[in-house]
């Protein structure tokens, strides 16, 4: 079985390209039924005319023509809807089934015709696709729509407007079910749709900070909430103490943790390890004196009105008016707690189900990476040293007994030979690559974390030589950032190693350029040079090996090619 590593992050341009998640998507089958109904709706009123045309009046011309119209207008949006997949209808198109549903009323018997239940239908979709509010307010609007249509019917006909009042409250209150059910039931895919989004597979080459910021920052989306935090309590390799959190507007910064002291995480922290709470400041409303706080210990399975008071100090700590909060735990020791606040106060018992529930799949993804981590760590660190074995014993010997050869041929010259000057250039390439292959095998084989300053030496190490020996004059610019070190650092060496390679085999250009930027969450690499004497340009050329190693890495290559003859390659990689 072959597994896939979701390298994306959540939402809205966090590093590894995220995508925003529609939560609240509508399956394919039930977008195709709701669009269906609207034919079947339109056809059963046709069929209702032509049964008893005399229920709509004198005016039945008008009528014909308004279904006939309206028949083809749901005919068209059913195949508009097929070609785009089932998509999900867009808001207009339910208040314009109320609005048409109401025209059609008032051509029947006004409130007396059972063309009222037509009205469902908006508030179906409405409910279905945009949630409870939408639905709402579809049924709030219906509910009008009939209630004044039968109050100028019963004017009309000096009867009592009583059927109408006694259905608008039947109407209203199925109405209210169905938002209800249809919230309920978009709210849950949301939820399906978060944890599944959680609960993706991950790459470990991320990091666990990567993880924490992304599920912090899509967790925050959900809710539209103002932030969100996490505060760990890590035991090993020593205690200390971490903090991630994401803001509304600031994407991108939460996978960069920041260390916070041991009194700030106490009070943080200072709640029972099995406690859930959601909090509203009294004074937001009269419900939030009642119904403004709750507590469950989830250990004991039991309410509790014990911290009411740290939670009032939590919403001045956070300067919110309401707040929820659940545990985190791994299994590793490290313990926490998950904060999130939202301006617009509503939080209830089921949301504190529902993040100790995404806590829980947050710390299972974490544990499961970094045994994923763990066994690729142990795995490359056996292979290394082979690899580092068989690099001493096939490449640097051979390399040792060339330079011994050219040493040899240098003596029997003689210092006064022609060509003694260029054999002793060769026996100094030599030894420069019989040291640089051994420290390779030794970094190799100890696996020493590379570090974004000894990146830049290293590329200037390698421009002195290809100047020194080759002529190629390499201009190197460079702004890295701390965070650029270990496998990433290697590998954007073994990058422009490739690409200065390249210029100096492929091209007859004696000036080149090589810049490494960090701007934000990463990589730039840049390898140019002139147009050399003669030399013709690819112009679709793009480097195989090195686009293949920076797809490994999640990265982008392309090649471009400028009017004064400059060959550019730009390779952008995640930190």
């Amino acid at each position: 079985m072959t597994m896939t590593y979701n390298l994306s992050v959540p939402v809205n341009a966090v590093p590894g390209g995220a995508e925003v998640s529609d939560f609240g998507r509508v399956e394919t089958v039930q977008a195709r039924a709701l669009v269906l109904s609207r034919c079947m709706l339109a056809a059963s009123v046709l069929a209702m005319v032509l049964v008893d045309p005399s229920k709509f009046g004198r005016m039945v011309w008008l009528t014909y023509m308004s279904l006939g119209f309206y028949s083809v207008y749901a005919v068209f949006l059913a195949i508009v809807s097929y070609r785009l997949g089932w998509p999900v209808p867009p808001r207009l198109l339910h208040w314009a089934d109320a609005a048409y549903y109401a025209f059609l009323l008032t051509l029947a018997d006004g409130s007396h015709s059972m063309l009222y239940l037509f009205f469902f239908y908006p508030i179906l979709v409405a409910s279905f696709c945009w949630g409870l509010r939408e639905g709402l307010f579809v049924t709030a609007m219906c509910c009008a729509l009939y209630v004044t249509i039968g109050m100028v019917t019963a004017a009309q006909a000096s009867t009592v407007p009583g059927y109408t009042l006694i259905t608008a409250v039947y109407l209203f209150a199925f109405g209210y079910m169905i938002s209800w059910l249809g919230g309920y039931e978009r709210l849950l895919r949301r939820r399906l749709a978060l944890l599944k989004e959680i609960n993706n597979l991950w790459s470990p080459r991320f990091g666990v900070d990567h993880v924490h910021g992304s599920q912090l920052e899509r967790l925050l989306e959900f809710y539209e909430g103002n932030s969100c935090a996490l505060v760990l309590r890590r035991p090993s390799p020593a205690l200390n103490y971490v903090m991630y959190s994401a803001a509304r507007g600031k994407p991108g910064h939460s996978a960069t943790p920041a260390t916070v002291t041991e009194s700030v995480a106490g009070a943080l922290l200072s709640l029972p390890d099995s406690l859930g709470a959601f909090y509203h400041d009294p004074a937001g409303s009269w419900r939030h004196r009642f119904f403004g706080y709750f507590a469950y210990d989830f250990d004991l399975r039991v309410a509790t009105d014990a911290f009411r008071r740290d939670c009032a100090a939590f919403a001045n700590l956070l300067d919110t008016q309401a707040f929820v909060t659940v545990p985190y735990v791994q299994r590793d020791g490290t313990t926490g707690r998950i904060f999130l606040t939202n301006p617009r106060p509503g939080f209830s018992r089921a949301d504190i189900d529902f993040l100790a529930q995404v806590s829980e799949t947050m710390s299972t993804v974490v544990e499961n990476m970094s045994l994923v981590e763990e066994l690729v760590t142990k795995a490359a660190d056996h292979e290394r040293k082979n690899i580092s074995r068989d690099l001493h014993d096939t490449t640097i010997q051979p390399y040792i007994g060339l330079k011994l050869a050219l040493d040899a041929l240098y003596r029997e010259a003689g210092e006064n030979n022609a060509l003694s000057p260029r054999i002793s250039e060769l026996v100094q390439m030599t030894e420069l690559t019989v040291r640089d292959l051994r420290q390779y095998a030794s970094s190799l084989k100890d696996n020493a974390a590379v570090v974004g300053d000894f990146l830049v030496a290293a590329v200037q190490k390698q421009s002195e030589q290809l100047g020194r020996f080759y002529g190629i004059n390499v201009e190197v610019k460079s702004d890295v950032s701390a965070k650029l070190r270990g496998q990433l650092a290697g590998d954007a060496f073994k990058i422009i190693s490739e690409g200065l390679s390249n210029v100096l085999r492929h091209t007859s250009a004696k000036q080149a350029f090589v810049s490494i930027l960090c701007e934000n969450s990463q990589l730039l690499l840049q390898v140019g040079n002139e147009a050399g004497n003669g030399s013709g340009v690819k112009t679709r050329f793009v480097p195989r090996s090195i686009q293949e190693r920076a797809q490994s890495l999640g990265g982008e290559t392309f090649v471009e090619h400028r009017q004064d003859g400059h060959t550019i390659v730009h390779v952008t990689l995640p930190m």
